[in-house]
């Protein structure tokens, strides 16, 4: 079976103590598994530390790696998200977080499912996150496959690779951490293929998240306004007549 071609992108918002590990790692197995590659990053104009300058430190060994800088009127790892599959230039386009709680290694899992599923979605075998956060997502699961018939055991999780076919043929709108659930959503109402595939998860171990208070690790109140308004509008587009 011959490599496929491959856009990995990475949203990030302040993660300067993180980017050059994941790069690093991208890198190496793109150049194990891809025919083609391209590696997108993309960071908040809004981020305060040195992201951007390691990025662009990066850019000048690798001309494959490219930097995009999200507007600070378009905040939202959502947004991001919609940046990455619009600049993709690959049919295969995979993203994950840009924290390190992932090893890049395990997209190897992936290969073999590619071309036969349209969307391959990792979900994490065990979580390693604050337990307030882990009882909070356990909620959000419940509630989102209630409300949107989603099948998927890990509708959160930010490790997947999405065939180009079904982002051409959905709209994204949502601008938080919906967006992962809405890719699936309307994938699934358009009878796309997807196939679940369990990857490790690890403890942050640098930086800091930036959608949780510091009190019990529960989301900041403006965080879960937005995830309730984008709710409410990824259930209006999916039941429009």
């Amino acid at each position: 079976m011959s490599k496929p071609d491959i856009t990995m992108f990475f949203p990030a918002y302040n993660e300067e103590e993180n980017i050059q590990k994941l790069l690093t790692s991208a890198v190496k197995v793109l150049r194990q598994s891809a025919n083609n590659y391209e590696i997108l990053v993309i960071v908040y104009a809004g981020s305060t530390d040195k992201t951007i300058t390691v990025v662009k430190k990066f850019k000048k060994k690798n001309r494959r790696i490219k930097l995009l800088i999200q507007p600070k009127d378009k905040k939202g790892i959502g947004y991001a998200k919609i940046m990455g599959f619009k600049n993709a230039r690959y049919s295969y386009i995979f993203y994950a977080d840009s924290d390190n709680q992932f090893d890049l290694k395990e997209f190897k899992k992936f290969l073999p499912y590619i071309g036969k599923y349209d969307i391959i979605a990792g979900y994490r075998i065990k979580r390693h996150d604050p337990k307030a956060r882990i009882i909070i997502s356990k909620i959000y699961n419940i509630m989102m496959r209630t409300l949107f018939g989603t099948k998927e055991c890990d509708l959160d999780c930010a490790f997947r690779l999405v065939n180009k076919k079904v982002i051409n043929s959905i709209s994204l709108k949502c601008r938080t951490g919906v967006a992962t659930t809405e890719i699936l959503a309307k994938a699934r109402k358009k009878g796309f293929k997807i196939k679940e595939v369990g990857i490790n998860h690890y403890p942050r171990k640098l930086g800091q998240p930036v959608f949780e208070s510091k009190f019990l690790n529960l989301p900041r109140p403006k965080v879960v306004i937005n995830i309730l308004k984008d709710i409410l509008l990824l259930y209006g587009d999916l039941n429009k007549k």
